[in-house]
This record gives structure tokens, sequence and C-alpha cells, in this order.
């Protein structure tokens, strides 16, 4: 006896076998008639499962042909939903190479679907901008980039973050990160959406965009200026023989009082403690008495998160997104800017659901994005817990 291959046992598969012939009487055609004369048959190979023949139908009305349908396979589809599904999955929540998405449908289903295959599975047209769909936005934003390689070529991935609703805007992929790249891609990102504060790093182009062309707020981030000026204090006046160990230890307590005004629990307070340090800077080193002048000129600009609760400090949900969206595995995975794009958008789904603050109907309806017969409790477990208590306290103001 000649045994079929089928999935192994374990596998993820959840329908039996269709029988041999697959036939159903009950059909109706698509002009309406249900009369109908059987027309032969024809073959089907599904990957992972066993031959079957399939009845053909034709009407005696309109003479159209018809067929059932495979309740594990899309017509006219060599693998079933079953091993897409998986694949799908596993692209969105692990790090898996193409290679190693072929092995986990190897061990579970006894197919190797072509990498080109599965690539086809996981990747979607994004458009040049990967743009989320909130069901609202906030108006206090962060703005980062990363650098990356795409087939060894140097790229770079712009990101717009939503501080107050915990989801990205948009991302895009650029392989060039000039001002008016930057310009582009902010102004697309928010046109016809509420812009308050905007907050940057510290490249100088950033304050324009943002003031001028958007009509926002721009906030420094106080990490980066704080971790540049510290580089220059360690560069410049540490390594340096020019000053006396009392001017490094002068510059070292000042700027210690310096770093203080930012962490202030209050406005006020860091303004007082900012007044403090302009009376200690007259004979700082220049590489010091550059940042705290910076200040000065405009200090909220780097203390406006006092004043407004809402606005972060620093730009570190960017960051945080970045290094959950697992960057270094991009590079190594997609040779495209297509490809790239395509995994953003998955990632930028995910993120929505698990963090996002947003409804559960509008979770469940991102997460059907990827995934369309998935249902709420399998979603739930997904959920961080700052998002549950988040659902938790509409769910007390609705009653």
């Amino acid at each position: 006896m000649t045994h079929r291959p089928t999935a192994p046992i374990g596998s993820f598969e959840t329908t039996p076998h269709e029988p041999s012939l697959v036939e159903d009487s009950t059909l109706v055609c698509e002009c309406g008639s249900e009369r109908a004369n059987k027309h032969g048959t024809y073959g089907r190979h599904p990957r992972g499962h066993s031959p079957v023949r399939v009845q053909r139908y034709r009407c005696r009305i309109c003479g159209g042909t018809f067929s059932p349908s495979l309740s594990y396979i899309k017509d006219d589809y060599q693998y079933p939903d079953e091993v897409r599904r998986l694949v799908r999955v596993v692209n969105a929540f692990t790090d898996a190479s193409l290679e190693r998405l072929q092995d986990i449908c190897t061990v579970h289903f006894g197919v190797r679907p072509s990498d080109e295959q599965i690539r086809n599975w996981i990747t979607e047209d994004t458009g040049e901008i990967v743009a989320n769909d909130l069901p609202t936005y906030s108006g206090i934003y962060t703005y980062d980039e990363q650098y990356l390689r795409i087939d060894g070529k140097r790229a770079y991935r712009l990101l717009l973050y939503d501080d107050l609703m915990g989801a990205p805007v948009a991302e895009q992929v650029v392989d060039g990160c000039e001002k008016a790249t930057v310009r582009e891609f902010l102004t697309t990102a928010l046109e016809n959406k509420p812009v308050f504060v905007v907050t940057t790093d510290g490249r100088s182009d950033y304050a324009e965009i943002v003031e001028d062309d958007l009509g926002a707020f721009h906030h420094r981030c106080h990490y980066h200026f704080l971790k540049n000026g510290e580089k220059k204090l360690r560069n410049e006046v540490f390594r340096s023989v020019r000053y006396s160990n009392a001017e490094k230890l002068h510059a070292t307590i000042v700027w210690s009082e310096f770093k203080s005004v930012f962490a202030a629990p209050s406005y006020p307070a860091a303004f007082r403690r900012f007044e403090a340090v302009l009376d200690k800077i007259e004979h700082l080193p220049p590489a010091v008495r550059t940042y705290v002048e910076e200040v000065m000129e405009n200090f909220d600009k780097f203390a406006i998160h006092l004043r407004d609760e809402w606005v972060p400090s620093t730009s570190n949900n960017a960051e945080r997104y970045f290094s959950h969206t697992k960057s270094t595995q991009v590079k190594r995975r997609f040779r495209t800017h297509e490809g790239v794009q395509s995994f953003l958008k998955t990632q930028m789904t995910v993120r929505t659901v698990k963090h996002g603050y947003i409804s559960r109907e509008a979770s469940l309806a991102r997460m059907r994005e990827l995934f369309p017969d998935i249902e709420m409790e399998a979603v739930i477990p997904l959920l961080t817990e700052t998002k549950k208590r988040y659902l938790w306290s509409r769910d007390l103001e609705a009653g």
C-alpha cells in the first residue's frame, strides 16, 4: 500500500482531510439556479494534505461551471490556510529569518515553501510612508531616526510616535536623511492632524521644521542634550592639559548642578536651579559654557515637560519602539525597501494592539488585519498590563 504524505502528528492542522472525492449537490450557481449537472472532476494537490478529486458542476440555465471549495485551503492556492497563518504569526512575534520560517513549516506540516513564497505571504504594499490608523491623535509627538543597512547600503528609518496614544503614527525608510526628506516626512505624516509639541534630539534642522513648517512647539530631548555635553566635558576638559585640576573640578560641580535642572520636580524649581548655575559659569571652559548658554537662550525649549505633564522629557518612547521592533533583524532579513516597510507595518500593528490606548473593538479590528479569524479572547493575553488597566478604566467610565 502506498501512503500519501500528510502533516506530521502534533502539527497545527485543525481540520480533517477531505474525502477522496469532494462534492456538494446543494451548491447554487452564481446566476441563482439550483439546477446543475455533474461535469467531470479535477484533481487538487494541497501541500501537506492527501490529493483529492473535486466534482465540477455545469449550470443547466446559464452554462457556467462551479465546484465546491475545500474547507482548509483557498481556491487556487497550493498551501493550506494553517501554513500561511503560522508563517504570519511567527513573523509578527519573533525575529525568525526566512530560512527559519521554512524550517518551522517543514517540522510542523511536512512542507517547505520557497523563500519567495514566504516573502509574498508576509509582504504587503505599504506605499512610501507606512502610516498607522489611530482613532485619534494627541498632538504630542516624538520624532526620531535610526541608521540601518539594506542589502549592504546605508539607509535611515524615520519614525513619528504619538506619546499619549502609545503608538507610532508613521514610519518611512529612506536612502538619505537630509533636511528636505525629514520635512516631507513630517508634514505628510501630520497632514490634517493636531500638532502641539514635537520632541526631537539635538539636530539643528529640527527646530525650523517643527516651528516653521508644522507651527508647533519644538521640545529638545534633554537626555541626548546632556549626553552630548558630557562627551564634550570628557574629551575637551578632562583629557586636556590646558585646565588645572581645580578648573576640572569646578566644571564637574557646575555640570552636576546643571544636570539637576532637568530633574527638578517643577518648573519654578528648575528655573531657580538654573539661575544658581548661571552665577557660576563665568570661569567655565567654553565646551561646558556653550551648553549652559544654549539653555539660557531658550529655557522653555528644554523644560516644557515641567510645565505640561503630558510632554515627555526625552525621546525614550521612540527609542523603546525601535528596540522592541528589533531593528538589527530588519537589516539581516530584507534586501529591499519594500520588504523592510512591510515588516514595519506588521510591527506597527502589533505594537498598536499591545500598547496603544485604543478600545477593545479597535484593537480587535487592527489585529484582524493580520489574522482575520482571531477573536478578542486570543488578543487579551497579548496586551500589556498598562493597556489592560486603560481598558479597565474605560469600562468604569462607561458604567
